[in-house]
């Protein structure tokens, strides 16, 4: 669950790259002002980084992930029907203020959730979606959007997003069916 997780958020940050020149064409802007889709993105993460992930520490971490995967989702869908460019932006930079959240939780709750020898192997697997959604977002979206359009590429995004989301939420539907059944 925390690989697809991570997979969908780095996906839709790395995967925007490779549609530069049709969202471009798509909204008559420069390249270089598309362009900022991948910079104010960048942005956030790096504002966002060191101060949300203690912030918001003191809270439930899977609802805080839900919340996270949530935001992703229903911005990518923004994203998809956005009628300006600017609200293409502002719908891709609000939620890539949780991804530090996100991916830190990830990588908290993979170490914690096994012993300590097995602690590496459970990081590590939560890498794996790091690097796939870093090395597959930009050409999967690109073919995605060649072949179809814009729209629909965003779409696979949010898809992504969506099916990290259940998987989050069944998690999370499981573990408070349990802890109800002890009380």
């Amino acid at each position: 669950v925390l690989t697809i997780g991570v997979f969908s958020i780095l996906n839709t940050e790395m995967g925007v790259i490779g549609i530069l020149p049709i969202v471009a064409s798509t909204y008559n802007i420069e390249i270089s002002v598309a362009g900022l889709l991948v910079s104010l993105f960048a942005l956030a993460v790096a504002v966002s980084g060191p101060i949300l992930p203690l912030l918001l520490s003191k809270y439930n971490r899977k609802t805080i992930m839900i919340i996270s995967l949530g935001t992703f989702f229903i911005c990518n869908v923004i994203s998809a029907f956005a009628g300006s460019f600017w609200l293409v932006l502002v719908a891709r930079v609000v939620p890539a203020f949780l991804h530090p959240v996100y991916v830190s939780l990830s990588f908290a709750i993979a170490s914690s959730s096994v012993s300590e020898k097995e602690a590496p192997k459970a990081v590590a697997k939560v890498m794996v979606g790091v690097s796939a959604g870093m090395v597959l977002g930009v050409p999967v979206m690109s073919y995605i959007a060649n072949l179809f359009s814009l729209e629909i590429a965003m779409l696979a995004f949010a898809l992504v997003n969506l099916i990290a989301l259940a998987y989050l939420c069944q998690l999370k539907k499981k573990c408070l069916m349990a802890l109800s059944s002890k009380f």
